[in-house]
């Protein structure tokens, strides 16, 4: 009797255990069938532009399913235009495409770790013209398995600004948006000498929680600051980034957490909508929330790919060790943590890269 008592005890536990991971990927599936649906005849995804193709790529990676063939090859096609359009536009596509288990060097024709060295100002440290697009560039370098040059990172700490935030451009006066700074996160996390910079990160992102558990663009935009699933998901994945869980009671808004939150906005077709004042199924805030929802930090997937490591830059700007070193996520919790703007922006950001 008090065997088949303790097998029901396991039972329910495990029941109670796994509903949320089964919950969470029957949300996943869900929404990957929606996406599929928005594939259009040449293979692209619904959206501003090829950079939605990329982030639709990656979306299927991060939940765990193959990225449609002629999705790839239609991106592959895009690489000598979009793929060279700019920094971020660069890193998206070497996002998709080491994601997509293809080559960056010889994608579409074009060898996309060279061009995205074109971008490096070795003057500044910087890649292109925006914080976006410089933090998209270092995540590019670390799906290829290489190190950034060390000013590269030097560069994106010292473009914090006071508040602990990322502006898009860098300027104070533009002010700090929840997503570059989420992006600045997952692009220094896991390297030396960033932990106070992620530390101060981590409060300016804890600031702008609302009390349903979500994130808007910023608590300061002219747009308002009602929470949106794109942001959310940005934040969703700073913070595991970070080393953190995203349900652990310091996220937590009463019982809503950074993650409820996220699943919240998803529609009953599966898709998910912007915000609840914006209610259609809307592309770019799925493309963008099917990882944060999997738990996958950007890059979703990396490859080992040395030679990258002579082209990310102007020759002679490299250090001869090497870029700057990476060290072991827990550790460097432990011992620096211690512990579109709305819609509109948000759509202007995108189409930019």
């Amino acid at each position: 009797m008090r065997r088949i008592y303790a097998l029901l005890v396991t039972l329910i536990v495990s029941l109670v255990v796994w509903q949320p991971v089964i919950a969470q990927t029957n949300a996943i599936e869900a929404a990957l069938t929606w996406v599929a649906g928005q594939q259009q005849a040449d293979g692209s995804f619904a959206g501003f532009g090829p950079g939605d193709t990329a982030d639709a790529i990656v979306a299927f990676v991060a939940g765990g399913q193959q990225p449609p063939a002629n999705a790839v090859t239609y991106l592959a096609g895009q690489a000598a235009t979009y793929g060279t359009s700019s920094a971020g536009a660069t890193a998206k596509v070497i996002l998709a495409a080491v994601a997509a288990q293809r080559d960056p060097l010889t994608f579409g024709g074009v060898n996309l770790a060279h061009q995205l060295g074109t971008f490096y100002d070795p003057a500044t440290g910087q890649y292109g013209s925006d914080v976006y697009g410089h933090a998209l560039a270092l995540l590019a370098i670390k799906a290829m398995g290489v190190e950034p040059p060390a000013a590269a990172i030097n560069r994106l700490i010292a473009l914090q600004l006071r508040d602990g935030g990322w502006s898009f451009d860098g300027a104070a006066a533009t002010g700090s948006d929840t997503n570059t700074t989420s992006l600045a996160v997952m692009a220094l996390s896991g390297y030396a000498r960033t932990a106070d910079a992620l530390t101060a990160a981590r409060s300016y992102l804890r600031g702008q929680q609302n009390p349903d558990g979500g994130f808007p663009y910023s608590q300061t935009s002219a747009f308002g600051n009602a929470s949106d699933a794109n942001s959310t998901a940005a934040v969703v994945q700073a913070i595991l980034a970070l080393g953190e869980n995203p349900d652990d009671a310091a996220w937590k808004q009463g019982d809503a957490t950074p993650l409820s939150a996220l699943a919240a906005f998803q529609n009953s077709s599966g898709a998910f909508r912007y915000q609840d004042a914006m209610p259609d199924d809307n592309a770019l805030a799925t493309y963008q929330a099917i990882p944060a929802l999997a738990r996958r930090t950007l890059p979703v997937a990396t490859t080992t790919i040395p030679t990258a490591q002579s082209l990310i830059a102007p020759a002679g700007t490299l250090p001869r060790t090497g870029g700057e070193p990476i060290i072991p996520l827990p550790l460097l919790v432990v011992g620096g943590l211690g512990l579109l703007v709305a819609g509109v922006a948000l759509r202007r950001t995108s189409a930019q890269v």
